[in-house]
């Protein structure tokens, strides 16, 4: 049985063994900061088709095993992180979740929860433990001081402690929350406005223009605009189509999104003026509030600030 408090200063012999199901982007990352970190023994996999392919990248790396699949790695490990698309999580679980040790803790890195909490529900065993995390940033971004989500779903406390102190060498910051709660945060906070952006971007593309070649839109908010846009597009694609619809507390945003968009297309099309006019006033007082309104806090950072 593996302390709860352990450290990777620990003797080989008391470490927790680690292991990743699925090598992409984020998998990679977690390999990286857990073994630099001072963990010792992390089993990893991906599919098998690249199995010698991963054997390769890691071959001479002491602290890495690469296994054949998902088998070898949850018949073995203590902690189990299955950092697959939201799409197949299911498919994946329901394959190697059965062979899943006895007491084990399996999490899940999905960017949205619900189609893993269903798979992990339906497919592990009841002899197991599940504490979900999920890294609030892309690949490309160092973990350290950035929000790492855990979810105590179906462990004890020591389970909790136990994880915590295998992520630690992430240097995150820990975000405690149910798998509803964090489905709903990320629908309010990154879905609508991801599905904003990616509209934004594909216009221009559509136009064959582009801000930065025209400089129409220069400095302050719009430079803001601009570069998230670029992000956005430069991470893959099942992030944002994972947020925008198998989570079901965005599908309600997005739609109204969707008839937002529509509707006001439609007075455009109408050559309403006072009728958009009056649309977007109203959602400007409503959001920024105006005037003596103090009905919010202001929520923009100043000029100054942007366009330092």
């Amino acid at each position: 049985m593996v302390r709860p408090d352990v450290t990777p200063d620990a003797p080989v012999e008391e470490q927790p063994t680690i292991g990743l199901i699925g090598m992409g982007a984020m998998g990679k990352i977690y390999a990286k900061y857990l073994l630099d970190g001072g963990w010792k023994k992390i089993h990893v996999c991906d599919q098998v088709s690249k199995y010698e392919v991963l054997k390769d990248a890691y071959k001479g790396v002491e602290g890495i095993t690469v296994l054949k699949d998902g088998h070898y790695v949850s018949r073995t490990s203590d902690f189990i992180v299955y950092s697959v698309e939201a799409e197949y999580i299911d498919r994946v679980t329901a394959e190697y979740g059965p062979s899943t040790k006895v007491g084990a803790i399996v999490a899940g890195q999905t960017s949205v929860k619900a189609p893993e909490r269903a798979a992990f529900e339906k497919y592990l065993p009841d002899d197991v433990h599940i504490v979900s995390c999920h890294s609030l940033h892309g690949p490309t971004v160092n973990p350290r001081n950035q929000p790492l989500v855990l979810i105590k779903h179906r462990a004890t406390d020591e389970a909790l402690t136990l994880v915590e102190s295998i992520l630690r060498p992430l240097q995150s910051r820990y975000v405690y929350m149910t798998y509803d709660e964090h489905d709903l945060v990320t629908a309010n906070t990154q879905a609508v406005t991801h599905a904003a952006f990616l509209s934004m971007g594909t216009a221009w593309a559509s136009a064959s223009s582009y801000p930065w070649e025209h400089g129409y839109y220069v400095g302050g908010i719009e430079t803001v605009k601009v570069n998230i846009m670029l992000r956005i597009f430069s991470n893959q694609w099942h992030v944002y189509a994972g947020l925008a619809i198998l989570n079901p507390s965005a599908r309600i945003q997005i739609r109204q999104y969707a008839q937002s968009t529509t509707d006001i297309f439609k007075l455009m099309l109408a050559a309403d003026e006072a009728g958009l006019r009056t649309r977007m006033y109203e959602a400007r007082r409503r959001v920024f509030g105006e005037g003596s309104d103090l009905a919010r806090a202001p929520i923009l950072l100043s000029e100054d600030i942007l366009d330092a």
